[in-house]
C-alpha cells in the first residue's frame, strides 16, 4: 500500500467537505516546515481523484498510486526543490491549467513555499485565484504566512497546521519518552524534522556538541564545531536548550520536563550558578549566532562564550 504521509486531522476535514459538496477551489496551508503541509496536500490530491467508492484516498488504486509516486499527469506539483519561484514556472502551471484533464476527475496544481514567489510570479497567479478553471484544485503553502501577499491570502482558504505533541512524536517515531521530548521541544513538534534527525543520529551528536562545551579538556572539539558555520550553528542552538534547562531546573522545574534529562548531571552543574552567570553565557551564545547569522567573526564569539562556561 502506497498511501501518503498526511495530517490525519486536515484530511478528515477534506473528506467532510467533500461530502457536503463544500471544497473550495484554493487553500494556503500554513505551519511550520516539515509538518506534512506538502504530504496532505498530495493526501488531497489522492482524495479528490480515488477511484475507490468505499474508502477514500484507498492508496491502491492507479489514481492514488501515481499521486503518491508524483507521477499523475494532472496532479503538478511546483517548487519541489523549495528555490525561488519565477515567473516561467507560474506560466507553465497557468498553461496547463487550460488544458483538459488527461484522466483526473480534479486536476490539482501544489505550489510550494509561495513566500518564495517573486513578485511577478505571484501577480501573475492572482487571476487564476479569483477565476479558477472548473474541476481544479490549487493548494499553495508556507511557513511565513506575512510573507505572502495579501492578494493571495484573502483569494484562499486558510488551513493551519499545527506542532505534533510529545506523546503523537513518540508513538509515530517509537522513541522513548525521553528522546520524544528531547526532539518536541528542539523541533517546535514538527514530526518531519524530528524524524530526519533521528536518521541523522542526532542524540550522539548533541551529546558530542554539549561535551564539547563542558569538558575542559575538549578546547580543540569547540574550535572545530566553531569552523563550519552549519555545524557552528547547530552546536549554539544545543547548547542554548541546556542552559535554558539549566535556568529552568534551578527555578523548581522538574527534571522530568527538561530537554536534555539524559544530562540530568551536566544540567545541575550549571545551575549550581548564580542566575547572573546563567544570564551572561545565555547572552553570549546569543551575541555569537547573532554573529553567525551576519557572517562575522563568529570564533571570537566562541572563544569569549567557552571563557563564561570556565570563568570559575
Amino acid at each position: 500500500m502506497n498511501t501518503v504521509s498526511v495530517d490525519p486531522r486536515i484530511l478528515e476535514r477534506f473528506k467532510r467537505l467533500v461530502a457536503s459538496s463544500r471544497m473550495g477551489h484554493a487553500y494556503l496551508f500554513v505551519g511550520p516546515k516539515e509538518t506534512g503541509k506538502t504530504q496532505t496536500a498530495l493526501g488531497v490530491a489522492q482524495l479528490v481523484n480515488c477511484e475507490s467508492s468505499e474508502a477514500a484516498p484507498c492508496g491502491i488504486c492507479p489514481s492514488c498510486q501515481k499521486i503518491a509516486s508524483r507521477n499523475h499527469p494532472d496532479v503538478m506539483v511546483v517548487n519541489q526543490n523549495e528555490g525561488s519561484i519565477k515567473i516561467d514556472q507560474i506560466r507553465s502551471l497557468l498553461g496547463r491549467l487550460q488544458l483538459k484533464a488527461y484522466e483526473a476527475k480534479t486536476k490539482v496544481f501544489i505550489i510550494r513555499d509561495v513566500e518564495n514567489m517573486t513578485l511577478e510570479a505571484a501577480n501573475s497567479l492572482l487571476k487564476t485565484l479569483e477565476e479558477p478553471a472548473s474541476n481544479t484544485l490549487m493548494i499553495l503553502t508556507t511557513a511565513t504566512p506575512e510573507s505572502n501577499l495579501d492578494t493571495i491570502r484573502s483569494r484562499c482558504h486558510v488551513v493551519k497546521f499545527f506542532p505534533v505533541s510529545k506523546n503523537r512524536l513518540q508513538e509515530t517515531l517509537n522513541v522513548s519518552p525521553d528522546v520524544a521530548r528531547l526532539l518536541t521541544v528542539y523541533t517546535d513538534g514538527c514530526l518531519g524534522q524530528s524524524r530526519i534527525l533521528l536518521e541523522e543520529d542526532f542524540i550522539s551528536r548533541k551529546n558530542k556538541i554539549l561535551d564539547a562545551f563542558l569538558k575542559s579538556s575538549n578546547e580543540d572539539a569547540l574550535k572545530k564545531l566553531s569552523s563550519e558555520k552549519e555545524e557552528a550553528r547547530e552546536a549554539l542552538h544545543v547548547f542554548l536548550s541546556m542552559v535554558r534547562d539549566a535556568i529552568l531546573f534551578k527555578s523548581g522545574v522538574a527534571a522530568i520536563e527538561l530537554m536534555h534529562v539524559d544530562r540530568l548531571l551536566d544540567v545541575q552543574s550549571l545551575a549550581g550558578r548564580p542566575y547572573e552567570e546563567l544570564a551572561a553565557i545565555y547572552n553570549q551564545v546569543i551575541k555569537t549566532k547573532q554573529l553567525l547569522d551576519e557572517n562575522l567573526n563568529a570564533k571570537m564569539g566562541f572563544s569569549i562564550l567557552r571563557q563564561r562556561i570556565w570563568q570559575n
